[in-house]
């Protein structure tokens, strides 16, 4: 046989083992719509983890070296979309690791069908709603990559307590969205402040409201000292705009959300209080790591560092790529995914975070809470989970 056959053959029988040497991720997150703050970070995040491993060579696995492809699509934060997008993802491109979702009619819709595959795929998303499954039958397949508000290491339970503390407050007001993301805010805090003797008001909004005036103005009514809003920047914005216009609130306290609306009214504000898993302004100029990240960004993606949606990072984005491929490296497997998940829950990662997860497989890192006063002066502190 000519030696050009010959080289053809071998050609043709290698390329299905260079084909292996290919592990496919997935994410299902909303980067664009309304909601598109809790999925553009991740979306953004997850290309450059990608890319820096890729070209670093790849990762080597049982003394095979293999690349990541990651498949993005845009689920907009329609549930249908991303129900049509995970089948595809699982079924047609055959992906066992997927990230998302982060919102929580995403995770509610998609979870029957998930669960249908409970140890044959690994689904890493931030939503609120994944915490009522963790742990129980069939969810084998669940991590939450976002730290729990309630308990004694819960984020929500240390900032009530901070804002307690610093502020003396007796009474406030909760004005929640009326979906799944708001009704569960209104369970776990309601609760909460009324175990701190704090006395609690709470107003619900039907999704695409822009005209919150009205019952701005009847919470402003009951005296409550400060305003606890709902948890999506589309919304955020125009109730903070509203309430300062209207005279109804000029103190804020958020546990969801950016400091943008705040930004966007730091003159009409007297206090904005919000939950910031990392404040990257501040955190750019003395951690080498953030630096690095933020100059990686401009390079991938040649234009600014976007800093109001940075610390969504926190969840599906950067560090959990390399924490996936460093379980895969101590499962000494990319599909066994037991045992890679056993290695992903035990490990204590520290990337851009310090990131570990508690024994129901959900995250705990560290945050800032950031207050914003009059006129855009902002103090930062840290507050350790552990």
């Amino acid at each position: 046989m000519p030696r050009l056959v010959w080289l053809l053959v071998l050609l043709c029988i290698a390329t299905p083992a260079n084909a292996q040497e290919v592990v496919k991720i997935g994410q299902i997150e909303a980067q664009t719509g309304p909601n598109a703050i809790y999925g553009y970070m991740s979306s953004q995040g997850m290309p450059l983890a990608v890319d820096a491993i890729n070209k670093a060579g790849g990762f080597q696995v049982a003394g095979k070296t293999f690349k990541l492809e990651l498949i993005s699509p845009d689920t907009r934060g329609d549930p249908k979309e991303a129900s049509i997008q995970l089948k595809r993802l699982v079924e047609s491109e055959g992906v066992k690791f997927i990230f998302g979702p982060f919102l929580s009619n995403v995770f509610v819709t998609v979870e029957p069908y998930a669960r249908q595959f409970n140890g044959k795929i690994l689904m890493m998303g931030g939503a609120t709603r994944i915490h009522d499954f963790l742990g129980t039958p069939d969810h084998d397949f669940l991590i939450r990559t976002w730290n729990w508000d309630a308990g004694p290491r819960g984020f929500g339970t240390l900032m009530v307590d901070d804002l307690v503390k610093n502020t003396g407050l007796k009474k406030i007001a909760m004005l929640e969205q009326n979906d799944q993301g708001g009704k569960v805010m209104v369970d776990i805090y309601q609760a909460m402040f009324k175990q701190k003797g704090i006395d609690v008001q709470v107003e619900m909004f039907e999704p695409g409201t822009k005209d919150f005036s009205a019952v701005l103005a009847k919470l402003a009514q009951g005296g409550a000292e400060y305003l606890f809003p709902g948890y999506t920047d589309a919304a955020l914005y125009d109730i903070i705009r509203q309430s300062t216009e209207g005279g109804y609130f000029r103190k804020f306290f958020l546990t969801r959300g950016s400091l943008g609306p705040a930004l966007k009214n730091k003159d009409d504000i007297d206090d904005y209080i919000v939950y910031v898993p990392k404040y990257f302004e501040q955190a750019e100029k003395t951690d080498p790591k953030i630096a690095s990240f933020i100059a990686a960004y401009k390079a991938y993606y040649k234009r600014d560092f976007p800093y109001d949606q940075a610390p969504l990072c926190s969840s599906s984005c950067y560090d959990h790529v390399f924490m996936l491929v460093e379980a895969m490296k101590r499962a000494g497997s990319v599909d066994d995914v037991a045992k890679i998940r056993k290695e992903l829950v035990g490990m204590t990662y520290d990337g851009l975070w310090k990131i570990s997860y508690d024994d129901h497989a959900e995250e705990i890192i560290n945050f800032d809470v950031v207050h914003m006063t009059r006129g855009g002066a902002i103090s930062v502190h840290s507050v350790e989970a552990r």
